[in-house]
């Protein structure tokens, strides 16, 4: 329903899209006031050109093109409009989790939408707003033929902007303040540890209190590699260390084992690949230079 104060109505056009599992509705209006009692599910909202205030839920959300969509349960709902243009699209909230999950290759990791209105940044991500305009330059080329969307995988796309703009938003949320005290543990634990056995990413997580994403997030930025990569590193350094001490009774194969390796094999593909040469030719060294 649209609603404008004075004598002058409101110009108003609108076109509707059904593209396999995604209902896509576009509109561009002039200043007006834009009610809604139903919108029949799940849906989300980007302002396209101009600026909407929307009200629902008691919650006043300001929408602006390239700097943030809303997602938006069944709730009636009243906008303001300037002179705009929007995108709204009707979706499936377990289509969505099937696409995270095969996106993220983890079953339990979903970034869901909040169960009320919730506004969420995209200028922290440029790239997203340019494949955004691409999305919908797509929809435009198919006209009304919601077949041949359905066949380009429109319908995808959108599912997939959807899951990557959720996804980043609450990475970005959780990784602009890492504090670094907290890399710092992990690190520790890692060497307290590191003669006995490695620590699994879950363990890395429990120490620190960050997620999985932040974890990696803080290693990354302080160090250019992943924790497990880091890990990977210093038990090499600790590895060589000791290869340089073995006594002459002690094996190559036991000392893997004690730190943890499943076979030497293993250990010794690691080794070469970090010095560019084997445990054995680590120790033939070291006794080498003690003798000389």
């Amino acid at each position: 329903m649209l609603d404008l104060p004075g004598p002058v109505s409101p110009a108003f056009a609108s076109a509707d899209l059904v593209c396999g599992g995604v209902k896509i509705v576009t509109n561009s209006v002039t200043p007006c006031q834009v009610t809604v009692t139903d919108s029949q599910g799940w849906h989300f909202f980007v302002s396209v050109a101009g600026q909407s205030d929307t009200l629902c839920d008691g919650k006043r959300v300001k929408l602006l093109p390239g700097q943030n969509m809303m997602t938006m349960p069944n709730l009636p709902r009243t906008s303001e409009r300037t002179n705009s243009s929007a995108f709204a699209a009707a979706f499936d909230i377990e289509e969505l989790i099937k696409r995270q999950r095969a996106m993220s290759g983890a079953e339990g990791i979903v970034h869901l939408p909040d169960d009320r209105p919730t506004k969420i940044p995209l200028g922290f991500q440029p790239a997203l707003w340019r494949t955004f305009t691409h999305i919908c330059k797509i929809i435009d080329a198919c006209g009304e033929d919601g077949a041949l969307a359905a066949r380009l995988g429109v319908d995808d796309l959108i599912y997939r902007w959807v899951a990557t703009t959720l996804f980043e938003a609450e990475d970005t949320a959780e990784t602009q303040h890492v504090p670094r005290g907290r890399v710092d543990f992990v690190c520790d634990y890692i060497r307290a540890t590191i003669d006995v056995r490695p620590l699994t990413l879950t363990e890395m997580e429990n120490a620190s209190a960050l997620s999985a994403r932040s974890l990696q997030y803080g290693f990354m930025r302080r160090f250019g590699c992943s924790p497990m990569q880091w890990q990977q590193r210093e038990r090499m350094i600790r590895m060589r260390e000791r290869l340089f001490l073995l006594p002459p009774d002690a094996t190559i194969t036991e000392l893997a084992y004690e730190m943890g390796f499943s076979t030497l094999s293993a250990l010794t593909t690691l080794y070469k690949r970090h010095f560019g040469e084997t445990p054995i030719q680590t120790i033939a060294s070291a006794r080498f230079q003690r003798i000389a």
